[in-house]
């Protein structure tokens, strides 16, 4: 799997900071590597945080040899490009980077964390426990530091922040790497990693802990909106191909519009800008690189209830590059 956690969003980036030091805050929401996403406004002195229990504290900018750093004393936020370091206290930097995510596409949560000894996170390592409480249910992460959450549960709201085996009803499923959020009744969970590009997804209906929707998101959501029990999400989904356009145009053209649901004149995308790095690297293998299938990210739109969904593609462009 390729790493790049919702590719593509360098030029965001540049562009908010671009607009920061015009003295014009920008917000924009990292996602960090223990579950937490920020919501960080950045200023020509300062960069105030929103953090995901409502609470916002503002950090005065400090001298950096490079890239950015921000710091009131008990809360620090370093980093350069995409990546980004959050530190509260004493405690050990969270690692994070730039999500693309509009912060206010998930419902608001309640967010607690807290400490939990090695025993008792059933390892023999000691764990960090985070709790987003929505109206009707809990969601917890449990983080031991490594790769991918130790545990995901769905809970009761009312209770405590604590692992509670008699009323914390576990995810067994490897595709759910960490929390993301809810909307209504339906917990969404990214994977620990991402694929080709793209970053898969997993939603369960919280109350049966049933899952309803697998998937891989290109880039960010662009809408997630709830009616009734019924959530219409919109975003760009990343879809890989068992052929190569540049190697067969025509009839891997056929192929990907059928198996997306194309209409027949709908235009494809020019692969061969994605493909030349590597061929420009290793021009002796020019035949074999433009054989690597192909990865497309489309624009769709998803009805998704608790028994079942539907995909329909939608007007927008096409984009290409090589499976990884």
């Amino acid at each position: 799997m390729r790493r790049p956690f919702l590719a593509g969003l360098i030029s965001l980036t540049s562009a908010f900071l671009i607009s920061a030091l015009a003295t014009q805050a920008a917000d924009i929401r990292y996602a960090c590597e223990n579950g937490t996403a920020l919501v960080v406004a950045f200023s020509a002195n300062a960069a105030d945080i929103t953090l995901p229990d409502g609470a916002k504290v503002s950090l005065p900018q400090q001298v950096s040899a490079s890239g950015f750093w921000y710091s009131n004393g008990r809360y620090e936020l370093r980093g350069k490009g995409d990546d980004a370091q959050f530190t509260i206290g004493r405690m050990t930097p969270i690692p994070c980077k730039v999500d693309g995510q509009p912060a206010d596409l998930f419902d608001r949560s309640t967010r607690a964390e807290v400490d939990v000894p090695a025993g008792e996170t059933g390892f023999d390592k000691a764990g960090k426990l985070t709790c987003l409480r929505y109206p009707n249910f809990a969601l917890k992460q449990l983080d031991l530091g490594e790769k991918g959450a130790a545990g995901l549960f769905i809970a009761p709201s009312d209770g405590p922040c604590k692992l509670d085996a008699a009323v914390d009803r576990k995810i067994i499923d490897e595709r759910a790497g960490y929390l993301w959020g809810a909307v209504g009744p339906f917990a969404f969970f990214r994977g620990a990693d991402g694929w080709n590009g793209g970053m898969p997804f997993i939603v369960y209906d919280a109350r049966s802990l049933t899952p309803v929707l697998d998937d891989v998101v290109a880039e960010k959501f662009d809408a997630l909106t709830l009616v009734g029990e019924e959530l219409t999400l919109r975003y760009r989904r990343t879809f890989a191909a068992d052929c190569s356009l540049p190697a067969d145009p025509q009839g891997c053209a056929v192929v990907i519009r059928e198996k997306l649901g194309l209409a027949a004149d709908r235009p494809m995308p020019d692969c061969r800008p994605a493909y030349k790095p590597a061929i420009d690297a290793d021009p002796a293998a020019a035949a074999t690189i433009e054989a690597w299938p192909s990865v497309i990210d489309y624009p769709v739109e998803r009805k998704l209830t608790v028994t079942g969904t539907t995909l329909t593609a939608v007007d927008g462009d096409l984009t290409c590059r090589p499976s990884m």
